[in-house]
């Protein structure tokens, strides 16, 4: 049964002009997604691979630009000249973190032209005037791996270059976890205290209505205990929430955690399951069913039959089912990953209708354990197409 609407919750957008490894350092020479991947194209490859059911809109995820080095080159006493109203001091430190942070920030005056509607060519942008409505809320990079004074001037500096009507599209940020390679790195980083200061400020953005934090990391690539260490963070953040009375920031998994699909269930499924079992414990965390072409293994198309996938993701669809929202799917979202989805999808470029019915596939697999959980069937379909999504990104959504 086909949903009513559809919200994609995660999507990814770059001109023309931002498509060497100097504006991504991943997209190499010759990657196959070095091409204007712009609203025009995003529209085109949903309307080839889905010409019946088409989405509302689309929540924007950042591509991680390029930085020139992990921390900008700021001294510990710069930041104290600034914390002591040093206005010279905050100018030369602002002018660091803009050069450091260049590649980020034009990414941003990207995603101004979208809102505002003036492209710089639709062949370089790939938007028309009024395709920026279909943004209806759009998740940036932000540096919490920096102290939390630069953390907060960089996203005055951010919100300076989005500008008011951009900037109250942003629903929340991404810092990619997942390209942390050492257990100990990520653990320092994380569960550090300049981090968690960075990660519970969120709450109090949008005008008190709060920031969301999309989490990313890889159990197939990177390893398991990456999740570990995300369910950890989140618990710790909970824990300072309730210490400072602070709301509760939501924090939104993306693409299953990438587990392995090379087969079905390997080792590791199990932590990934007791790990999954930890971050669905806490409040307002939610689960993107989104990504999972990319987890065949290296360099590995999914399977072309739809009836392999969704065998593949089974014990892993099941288990988000039933644990974020025992079965009535209010904290589990649809989103395409396009265009990554085509990398790994066995359609190519029709891969965004594909991965809809792998969903709708999957979904409809489990509609047993939903009626069984007495659960209105279509109300967690609703949700999962469209409502988690518009829950947590303070989206709303017309007919």
């Amino acid at each position: 049964m086909p949903p009513t609407k559809i919200l994609d919750s995660h999507i990814h957008l770059w001109p023309a002009n931002a498509t060497s490894s100097a504006n991504h350092g991943w997209m190499t020479p010759g990657h196959p997604l070095a091409k204007r991947h712009g609203i025009s194209d995003y529209n085109a490859a949903v309307r080839a691979s889905s010409p019946s059911v088409q989405p509302k809109g689309f929540v924007y995820v950042e591509t991680d630009r390029f930085l020139l080095s992990a921390k900008p080159d700021i001294l510990h006493d710069e930041v104290e000249a600034v914390r002591t109203g040093d206005i010279a001091a905050k100018q030369a430190v602002k002018s660091k973190l803009e050069e450091w942070a260049k590649e980020p920030l034009e990414e941003l005056r990207f995603l101004r032209r979208i809102v505002e509607g003036r492209s710089e060519g639709e062949k370089n942008d790939g938007f028309e005037v009024n395709d920026g409505d279909e943004m209806l809320a759009m998740v940036i990079w932000a540096p919490l791996n920096l102290r939390p004074a630069l953390f907060q001037m960089y996203l005055e500096i951010a919100a300076d270059v989005a500008g008011a009507k951009t900037w109250e599209r942003v629903a929340g940020f991404r810092y990619l976890m997942q390209g942390i390679k050492q257990q100990k790195e990520m653990e320092e980083l994380v569960l550090g205290q300049d981090w968690l200061e960075n990660l519970v400020s969120q709450s109090k953005g949008r005008a008190g209505r709060g920031w969301t934090f999309d989490i990313g990391v890889d159990t197939r690539s990177g390893g398991v205990w990456q999740v570990e260490v995300a369910a950890t963070m989140v618990e710790r953040a909970r824990k300072m929430e309730a210490e400072r009375g602070l709301g509760s920031v939501k924090f939104i998994l993306n693409h299953f955690c990438k587990p392995d699909l090379s087969q079905a269930i390997n080792p590791n499924s199990f932590r990934w399951k007791a790990a999954i079992s930890r971050l669905a414990a806490q409040p307002n965390v939610y689960m993107k069913l989104s990504g999972a072409f990319s987890e065949f293994g290296d360099n590995q198309k999914a399977p072309a039959s739809r009836e392999e996938i969704v065998e593949r993701l089974e014990f892993y669809v099941k288990e988000v089912v039933d644990r974020f929202g025992s079965f009535s799917c209010n904290r589990i979202m649809f989103g395409s990953d396009w265009p990554v989805c085509n990398l790994g999808g066995p359609k190519g470029e029709q891969s965004w209708g594909f991965w809809r019915e792998v969903v709708d596939a999957s979904l409809g697999r489990l509609k047993p354990s939903i009626d069984e959980a007495l659960i209105n069937y279509s109300a967690a379909m609703e949700n999962l197409w469209w409502k988690a999504a518009a829950d947590a990104y303070g989206i709303q959504l017309g007919d």
